[in-house]
């Protein structure tokens, strides 16, 4: 009886968890323009490897359940943001090409490598051969071959938390692609230096001293002057206006402008420096940070967000008196009913990232934003703000008044 042998893949299998449709064709059509068709997407239960979009709804359980149940498997695991990735290779996105490529090229060799030591092993000691198994696997079969499915452990749902393309070119369809797999390794490397292109630093900016001189304008319950490359500014607290000498079109011009701290003075102003209505003029300062967030942050988030951790508003944002964000009524009563995360809403509403985004940070600069540990419920220990409590005593004073009457 002729020994069997063990001989390397000529596909090498890739199955994926947590990514949509189209996620998984713009996979598919680098894998065939690109790669060759040097791999090839199966199901879970036939795999080599496994790539896991960790931005995907509930993707750490999914994770958890895929290591237990394979634990030698090669493992991709791709995010926006850097994660843990101990025993596991992690890719940024959006996918490099150059980088995916490198990295299922070194899969591909550690399976060949292996699966060539076991045919040696097999040739050395026929006893053996019984107890390895692992058919030669052509292009053809793979395509044909049906898939079992094992119905104790069903298959994650295919709903991603992507919110930008998978390829930073890709094109999908009867469309060809602009994807290259030779960028140069130190290019790829200073790709990754670079901060992504959708966070910002609002302390970089105007929205960043308006909110520092609002909040000291609260603490202190004094109007707070504020000087830099643009006309005097002043906070009013007790009536929550900003005053700006002339307009305030100018200031949201310079709304992207980057701003040094050097350039910037925040002063206490005394009672008796009150600025004259008819040098200026005066607006609901919440209403006016509001705007000044979205034109900053143009469809981005505040550098640090996690887009995993859930989020909710302390309280309805009163829309009608605020610059309309699309999708802003659906966001606010998804967050005032339960803490979702960025990634999930995007996901639940099937909206553009970029709304999500804006909504956040203009929330997020009134205070509005409430945050949870991310996997769990409970929320981030905060001290409660001094527009908090002096909401709650104007409350209090309105029960006091109505039960007054009612006596």
């Amino acid at each position: 009886m002729p020994n069997s042998t063990v001989q390397p893949p000529s596909v090498l299998r890739i199955s994926t968890i947590g990514m949509d449709q189209r996620a998984r064709d713009a996979l598919d059509l680098f894998f065939h323009n690109i790669c060759r068709d040097s791999y090839l997407l199966v199901d879970d239960a036939d795999a080599d490897a496994t790539i896991i979009d960790m931005d995907s709804i509930d993707a750490e359980q999914h994770r958890k359940i895929h290591l237990d149940k394979y634990p030698d498997r090669p493992t991709i695991l791709i995010s926006l943001l850097e994660i843990d990735h101990e025993n596991a290779f992690f890719l940024k996105k959006p996918l490099q090409p150059g980088e995916l490529k490198a990295v299922l090229e070194g899969i591909r060799e550690n399976v060949i490598s292996q699966a060539n030591q076991a045919t040696e092993e097999a040739t050395v000691l026929p006893q053996r051969v019984s107890s390895v198994s692992a058919p030669t696997f052509s292009q053809t079969e793979a395509k044909t071959q049906k898939v079992t499915q094992n119905v104790d452990t069903p298959a994650p749902p295919s709903r991603s938390g992507e919110i930008i393309p998978l390829f930073p070119d890709v094109l999908v369809g009867e469309q060809a692609t602009k994807l290259s797999p030779d960028t140069p390794p130190s290019e790829l490397q200073d790709k990754r230096k670079e901060k992504a292109a959708f966070l910002y630093d609002p302390t970089n900016h105007l929205q960043g001293y308006i909110e520092k001189a609002y909040r000291l304008a609260r603490e202190r319950n004094r109007n707070v002057l504020l000087e830099g490359p643009w006309r005097p500014i002043i906070i009013l607290s007790e009536t929550r206006e900003i005053w700006v000498e002339q307009s305030h079109a100018h200031l949201y011009a310079l709304a992207v402008m980057p701003v040094h701290s050097e350039d910037v003075t925040v002063r206490l102003l005394e009672e008796n420096e009150m600025p004259s209505e008819h040098d200026g003029s005066v607006q609901p300062l919440e209403a006016f940070l509001w705007k000044l967030a979205v034109r900053t942050a143009r469809g981005r988030i505040p550098a640090g967000t996690d887009l995993r951790a859930p989020v909710s508003l302390r309280h309805w944002p009163n829309l009608s008196r605020l610059m309309p964000i699309r999708h802003g009524l659906r966001i606010s009563a998804l967050w005032t009913k339960q803490p979702v995360s960025l990634m999930e809403t995007a996901t639940l509403l099937d909206i553009a990232p970029k709304y999500i985004f804006s909504f956040y940070s203009a929330a997020r600069a009134l205070d509005l934003i409430e945050q949870c540990e991310r996997n769990t419920g409970e929320k981030i220990p905060r001290t409660p703000s001094s527009q908090t409590q002096e909401h709650k005593g104007f409350l209090s004073k309105i029960l006091a008044r109505l039960r007054g009457r009612g006596r």
